[in-house]
C-alpha cells in the first residue's frame, strides 16, 4: 500500500507539468486555426510548463530555493492573462492598460524589497493576483452573456472553456494562498497536501483548455 501511495504522491507532484504539456501541445498543433485571443492562453500554458518544470528540478535534483521561479510564474502568468482580458477581450485603451501595468509594477517592486521571490513565497500577493483574475473571469461571463448576439452560442467557443478553466484554477488557488501562511505556521506537514491540491486545480484548468481546443469552434466572440 505504501508504494502505491508514494506513487500517487509523485504523480500529483508533477501534475502541474503534465497538464500544461498536453494543453501546450494541442494549442501548438492547432495554432493556425486559433483566433487571436487564444494566443495568450497558449503563452500562459507555456509559462506554466516551463516554470513548474524548472521549480521541480531545482527542488528534487538540486534541493535549492525555487521561490524565484514561482514568483516569475505568478508575475508572468498574471501579466499574460491581464493582457488577454484587458486588451483582447475587454479592449480597454492603451493609456488605461499602461496605468494598470505601472501600478502593478510599483506594487511588485515594493514586495520584492520585502523578499518576495527571494527569501520567501508571498502568498498575499499571489492571493491578490488570483482575486483579480477571478474578477476578470466573472466580468467576462457577465459581459458576454449580456452583449453577445443570440446567433452566437458562447459555450460553443474555445475561449469560453479556456476562461472556465482559468476561473476554476484561480478561484481554488485564491483559497490556497490566503490559508498558506496560517498552515505553514500551524502545521507545515499540510503544505505538501495544499500544493498537490494546487496541482490538481492547474490540471483541471489545462483539461478545460484542451477541451476547448479539441471540441469547440475557434471563432472569436469579440465585440
Amino acid at each position: 500500500m505504501a508504494p502505491v501511495m508514494k506513487g500517487i504522491k509523485e504523480i500529483l507532484n508533477i501534475l502541474d507539468s503534465i497538464g500544461p504539456v498536453v494543453a501546450t501541445l494541442l494549442l501548438f498543433i492547432n495554432r493556425k486555426k486559433l483566433s487571436r485571443e487564444m494566443y495568450p492562453i497558449m503563452f500562459f500554458c507555456i509559462i506554466q510548463l516551463c516554470c513548474n518544470t524548472i521549480a521541480t528540478i531545482i527542488e528534487k535534483v538540486f534541493d535549492g530555493n525555487n521561490y524565484w521561479v514561482y514568483k516569475i510564474n505568478a508575475t508572468t502568468s498574471f501579466l499574460c492573462l491581464s493582457y488577454l482580458f484587458l486588451k483582447k477581450l475587454f479592449q480597454i485603451s492603451n493609456i488605461a492598460f499602461s496605468l494598470f501595468l505601472f501600478v502593478y509594477a510599483v506594487i511588485n517592486m515594493l514586495l520584492l524589497f520585502q523578499g518576495d521571490g527571494i527569501s520567501q513565497f508571498n502568498s498575499t500577493s499571489a492571493a491578490i493576483e488570483s482575486l483579480a483574475i477571478v474578477s476578470f473571469c466573472l466580468y467576462f461571463f457577465y459581459a458576454r452573456l449580456i452583449n453577445t448576439s443570440e446567433e452566437i452560442s458562447i459555450p460553443e467557443t474555445s475561449i469560453f472553456w479556456c476562461i472556465v478553466g482559468i476561473f476554476t484554477y484561480y478561484a481554488g488557488a485564491f483559497f490556497i494562498f490566503i490559508s498558506y501562511k496560517y498552515l505553514i505556521h500551524s502545521d507545515s506537514a499540510t503544505v505538501g497536501i495544499l500544493w498537490r491540491f494546487h496541482n490538481i486545480l492547474l490540471f483541471i484548468c489545462c483539461a478545460y483548455i484542451s477541451y476547448g481546443v479539441l471540441c469547440k469552434n475557434y471563432r472569436t466572440i469579440l465585440s
